[in-house]
């Protein structure tokens, strides 16, 4: 019951944040303030799950590794909170494949945690790195903090070695909408593109696609979410016709909040990316 009732939270946070089914021209309403945490619990350093929101009882549940938060700041004097999962025994000499996970909601740092318990945190288990910023005052991913994506990562590179040089992209909601953008700026960055659910917002996001044909992207989404599902639909449309590499699976009777995929399965996915 106990891992119901948070898991539940969560998908209350998300959803009063990103209320409405958004055209492919439209950007939801985020409201920031309404993804705060609803109890006074604190974001801990650790690495067993918290009793953040989002923990169930088929949340990934890292056995090795650790969890903590870091904070950079950017060249103009932005600060940026960030998660960090690392696996067992890491080396900072060796390169990883490196996961940029991008928040729903208002992009604060409760979901940052919540998001990790539920799907991110499988990569410490997986031997992959997780890097997973909160956006700085509240100025989404999708609204500005964007720009600060190549600089953060450029520094965290100092001591995260991405595999290859290039990082894996995944975003949930308004992180999805987010991650299409940063692709879409800074497509040399990454390897690959994993939404659930997402889409590119705007016209300027979606005229970028063309540079996204060498980059696997998947996609998911549920069957009832009727507007993320048609944007997403366009977008598949889209990218086939400039011969990418695209997949888009809809959950039948599931809405925003994609409940039946799990951890194991995302990074099944990545791992088939790498």
């Amino acid at each position: 019951m106990k891992n119901t009732i948070l898991w539940l939270s969560l998908i209350g946070l998300i959803l009063t944040a990103c209320a409405g089914s958004p055209s492919p021209t439209s950007q939801p309403t985020p409201n920031p303030a309404a993804a705060a945490s609803p109890s006074n619990t604190s974001v801990a350093a650790t690495n067993t799950p918290s009793s953040e929101p989002g923990i169930t009882a088929e949340a990934a549940t890292p056995s090795t590794g650790s969890i903590h938060f870091e904070t950079f700041a950017s060249a103009d004097g932005t600060k940026m909170e960030y998660a960090i999962a690392l696996p067992d025994n890491f080396d900072s000499q060796k390169e990883y494949p490196i996961l940029l996970a991008l928040p729903p909601g208002g992009q604060g740092k409760d979901l940052v945690q919540a998001l990790l318990d539920r799907y991110w945190a499988e990569g410490i288990n997986r031997g992959w790195v997780v890097l997973s910023p909160a956006a700085p005052g509240g100025v989404l991913f999708f609204s500005g903090s964007e720009r600060l994506i190549p600089e953060f990562l450029a520094e965290t590179a100092r001591t995260y070695k991405p595999e290859g040089g290039q990082y894996h992209l995944a975003g949930i909601s308004n992180g999805g909408l987010s991650a299409f953008r940063i692709i879409g700026n800074n497509p040399e960055l990454f390897k690959s593109l994993l939404v659930l659910p997402g889409f590119p917002q705007t016209e300027a996001d979606q005229q970028k696609l063309s540079s996204l044909v060498n980059i696997p992207v998947a996609m998911f989404v549920g069957g009832e979410d009727t507007g993320w599902l048609e944007a997403m639909q366009d977008t598949e449309k889209t990218l086939t016709q400039l011969g990418g590499k695209v997949t888009l699976k809809v959950l039948p009777g599931e809405g925003h909040i994609l409940e039946s995929l799990t951890a194991g399965e995302l990074f099944d996915l990545l791992e088939s990316f790498r």
